[in-house]
């Protein structure tokens, strides 16, 4: 890989830059496709989305709620003047969309009188559907609310006055939508330049800083075109614009910043630039190349969720992840082969060893040598306490995470996602309309019964251009002789959930009159008709009452306006609609039943619907929702079993129930998940690193992070916020971080085994690389963690939320777990940390007990400077004191190190003239060339083999076995 790079590199940056100008007319394009309805993006069928297919399908006379309009009043006479706003706003809406809406007056609402004070709801009806997104009218709607105040106020001044708010769901969605693209406007320039920041003090350099972030835009651009093409299959939920391009700019950068660091380090050691270059591509690609593969596999395994909105954000994380490692294994190291050193300016090569030479020597420091001084310290210091107070480190990690791991067991994870709305106009109606009314009012919960065979005739009545709904029952939705059939028993089911629930503040199912006149004039004790009625018509609601008017006075001859229910001496079935087959009773059940939404059109379905006291999506909605599911379908006793002569099926449906499903769903999905991830991650490392512990303790580190971040959220959020903690945190926070959270652990580990294939022993692997490679993973990790802390500046509590506890979690696991706890545990675990399987511990020079190849009990080998006769070892003495062992084991390093970066250097040369010989390239001089070749490299592993086998019998021969 890196031959090829270094000969093609001007090649491999020009045919990035044409990708991203082939993806940029699609990645614009990207907004476009996003979702902000969480509700739209469900998975598999629920029960939930099963009922609410039902609705959609078969009950055209369902309350459209997509756009309120809410006016708060606190006097008799501001309720005229909001009842004034309501007549103009109707008149304008007419004027401006025509037939496109309906605006009707929901009525008053009100804890106390609504006549002295409450709010005027006024639904605002698309009866376009899908095919015109009134959502972007929001708006437009909202400025003609201001002109019908103004209009009102000439006759009523309160009106001026008056709050208003346009909600509603596409109200929300519309704020929603803007409140993101406000959102991506100040955490996208406040983490480039975070970035922009922190490289610069790490490099001291201006060009250094600013390629990273570059190339993960260039990364990030191709990667919206990705995010268009799904979007147009599946839908894109909001939020995953922003967290692809915080986790971009902090992996992408990391990856970027490993591969330049090694190379700026191999420089300084005197190094060519072209061997710098390759050693960096080698050793720092294999970290980011492993590091990057584990992030993928994080990421991907959301998309084996159901729900499109999880699924889909796993699938367009991971493509953005690979994109930014393809970018950052090609793109930077072919930058870095063209322009060199002057990457570093206004520093170079030179400067940074004068700085180093300044903070070893003494001598006058600047700004660098004084973060060079003391990163030197800290990290020197890191190396010592790790190994020296290792057992103290166990011990204080076991201790810490006691309280952590309790509290995230016992916090409740919440499925509000009202509470985790941005702050917005739509957001500040609905919480006016919780208050005023009962919680549920809004997003109401339906029973949707699937009957056993039509239970009604349902038809409708022209009058004066208005259609007017009517029904006839058949025998199966009630039989007048012995009252029983489908009505009376979803009559006896809505009372008995009604007086068992307190959270239910009203629960509106089948109605007839018949039931009703009988059940009055019972309770009366009376069956004189006119008393019946009057108090029949009393108890109708406001909404349904002036209908029922209205065909009463077409029935009997009276001034619709005028109608006194005392003057009906006999009941209403009685009342024939002149020139139909119809009763005054038939077109009230017609009104109560279809018109509100209740009865489907085919007669075949019926919903429920339960306003429930509480605010939708609450826990206390929740736990009513599992037991109103539980009365219905669980055991004999259950409505189910017990009416199954009368309904075949039972839903429960609405946005909370939408929202339980896909909360309940997903986590039972993660369960599989979790443990996917981990073992994949787990056969990752261990092919990679060849061990059997490591893999398992880096897993178990970074869990660790899991819940000790789940914990700190809930803390943060839930005790001091007041601000419950959305059940999609913990989910997200335990894939992305078991994936960017292995990130370090990698970096960390594959230059600790690095340092072992060299030559040293495992401490002094580990010591060597948190002096060398602690400082980078530091910087990758406060870069990283960074990005996405910028999240809580969101105006999204579900964004504050996720950058929090991403943030937190990647600074614990770079800071504190790599830093401190991994180096401790592999310093108590030894040579245990690489154990493994021979054909995969050789093939790194380490045996499988984790000893190096070139002595088992320590690594050994011969002196550098030792001479040698045809390749055999010199004769010297053998090693008998303690003191002489160490030494020669000292010695032993540096001879092994100097041999391997031989065989390395040899084995590339030998590549590079086979893949000349393969494409015909090599002439007869090159041809004795590659022979040679081989022949040296064939030698050097023959005498390092030979080496290897003369240090092992000098130790064992001598005391230090």
């Amino acid at each position: 890989m890196a031959d090829v790079i270094m000969k093609h590199s001007k090649a491999v940056i020009a045919l990035w830059l044409v990708v991203l100008v082939c993806a940029l007319p699609f990645g614009i394009k990207s907004g476009d496709v996003l979702e902000y309805d969480m509700n739209s993006m469900s998975g598999s069928s629920t029960e939930a989305s099963d009922g609410q297919a039902i609705i959609d399908e078969h009950f055209s006379n369902s309350i459209d709620l997509s756009e309120i309009l809410v006016i708060s009043y606190s006097s008799s006479e501001e309720l005229a003047a909001a009842q004034a706003i309501f007549v103009e706003f109707q008149n304008l809406m007419d004027d401006k969309y025509g037939a496109k809406t309906t605006v009707s007056n929901y009525g008053t609402y009100s804890k106390g009188d609504p006549n002295v004070e409450g709010i005027l709801m006024i639904a605002i009806a698309n009866n376009e559907g899908e095919s015109w997104d009134i959502a972007h009218e929001t708006d437009n709607i909202r400025d003609l609310v201001k002109e019908a105040k103004s209009n009102a106020s000439a006759a009523y001044p309160e009106a001026a006055g008056l709050t208003t708010y346009v909600t509603g769901n596409d109200a929300i969605t519309y704020d929603t939508e803007n409140s993101s693209m406000e959102d991506v406007s100040k955490v996208d320039p406040l983490s480039i330049l975070l970035i922009f920041v922190l490289l610069g003090l790490f490099f001291y350099a201006v060009v250094t800083a600013v390629v990273p972030p570059a190339v993960v835009g260039m990364a990030y651009g191709i990667a919206l075109a990705a995010v268009y093409a799904i979007g147009c299959l599946m839908g894109v939920y909001y939020i995953t614009q922003t967290l692809i391009l915080v986790s971009m700019l902090g992996a992408g950068c990391d990856y970027a910043i490993f591969i330049i660091t090694r190379y700026r380090d191999e420089r300084k050691k005197g190094l060519s630039h072209e061997d710098a270059l390759k050693t960096a591509i080698m050793w720092g690609g294999e970290a980011v190349f492993t590091s990057g593969i584990s992030v993928i596999i994080g990421f991907a395994a959301l998309a084996l969720c159901d729900f499109a909105m999880v699924r889909t954000m796993g699938i367009i994380l991971a493509i953005g992840i690979a994109i930014a490692l393809v970018a950052a294994l090609t793109f930077i190291p072919s930058l870095l082969n063209l322009v060199k050193d002057k990457i570093f300016w206004p520093s170079n090569i030179e400067s940074y060893k004068r700085v180093e030479d300044k903070v070893q020597n003494g001598g006058k420091l600047g700004v660098h040598g004084h973060l060079s001084k003391g990163s030197k310290r800290y990290f020197a210091w890191l190396s010592r306490n790790t190994h020296k107070h290792s057992k103290l480190i166990a011990i204080a990690l076991v201790v810490l995470c006691i309280p952590g791991l309790y509290i995230f067991a016992e916090s409740e994870d919440s499925a509000d996602m009202i509470s985790v709305m941005p702050d917005s106009e739509s957001v500040d109606g609905l919480d006016l309309i919780m208050t005023q009314t009962d919680g549920g009012t809004i997003m109401p919960t339906y029973i949707v019964l699937e009957m056993n065979e039509s239970i009604a005739t349902v038809g409708s009545l022209p009058y004066s251009g208005m259609s007017i709904p009517y029904v006839i029952w058949n025998e199966h939705g009630l039989d007048p002789a012995t009252m029983t059939g489908a009505v009376p028993a979803v009559m006896k089911m809505t009372k008995d959930i009604d007086a068992k629930y307190e959270i239910v503040g009203s629960i509106s199912g089948l109605n007839s009159w018949q039931i009703m006149y009988m059940t009055v004039g019972s309770a009366l004790g009376t069956t004189d008709p006119s008393t019946i009625n009057h108090v029949l018509y009393e108890q109708m609601p406001s909404a349904v009452k002036g209908y029922v008017g209205m065909i009463l006075a077409i029935a009997s001859g009276q001034v619709p306006t005028h109608i006194d229910p005392t003057a009906f001496d006999k009941p209403w079935n009685s009342y024939v609609v002149s020139g139909y087959p119809l009763t005054v009773a038939n077109i009230i059940d017609g009104i109560l039943n279809v018109g509100t939404g209740i009865l489907s059109d085919d007669g075949q379905y019926v919903s429920v619907m339960v306003i429930t006291t509480d605010k939708p999506m609450s826990a206390d909605t929740m736990d009513f929702l599992a037991e109103l599911r539980s009365d219905l379908h669980d055991g004999d006793e259950s409505y189910d079993s017990v009416y199954n002569s009368i309904w075949s099926a039972s839903y429960v449906a609405g946005s909370s129930a939408s929202i339980d499903d896909m909360s309940k769903d997903i986590e039972d999905q993660f369960s599989m998940i979790r443990i996917v991830v981990a073992i994949l991650l787990i056969v990752l490392l261990f092919f990679i690193l060849g061990s059997y512990l490591t893999p398992i303790r880096s897993i178990i580190t970074i869990l660790l992070s899991v819940f000790l971040t789940v914990a700190l959220t809930h803390v943060v959020f839930e005790g001091l916020m007041d601000t419950p903690v959305l059940f999609l945190i913990p989910i997200v926070l335990f894939v992305v971080l078991l994936g960017l959270g292995m990130d370090y652990e990698i970096f960390m580990t594959t230059k600790i085994r690095e340092n072992k294939i060299k030559g040293m022993n495992n401490d002094d692997a580990i010591d060597s690389a948190i002096k060398e490679a602690g400082p980078v993973i530091s910087l990758c990790a406060l870069l990283m963690g960074g990005t996405f802390l910028t999240l809580v500046l969101a105006n999204s509590s579900m964004l504050k939320e996720l950058g929090f506890a991403l943030g937190m979690g990647i600074l614990i696991d770079g800071l504190l777990m790599v830093g401190y706890v991994s180096p401790a545990l592999m310093h108590l675990m030894g040579d245990w940390s690489w154990k493994g399987p021979g054909f995969l511990t050789r093939r790194h020079g380490l045996n499988p007990d984790g000893s190096n190849m070139a002595v088992p009990a320590a690594c050994g080998a011969a002196p550098a400077d030792a001479e040698r006769i045809g390749g055999e070892m010199p004769v010297r003495a053998v090693p008998a004191t303690p003191e002489e062992v160490a030494k020669y084991k000292q010695e032993c390093y540096s001879e092994v190190a100097v041999r391997q970066d031989r065989i390395a250097a040899l084995n590339a040369e030998v590549k590079t003239l086979t893949d000349n010989k393969r494409i015909g390239r090599l002439d007869e001089e090159g041809e004795k060339e590659l022979e040679a070749k081989r022949s040296e490299l064939k030698a050097e592993k023959e005498s390092l083999r030979e080496f290897q086998r003369k240090s092992r019998e000098d130790l064992r021969s001598g005391k230090g076995q």
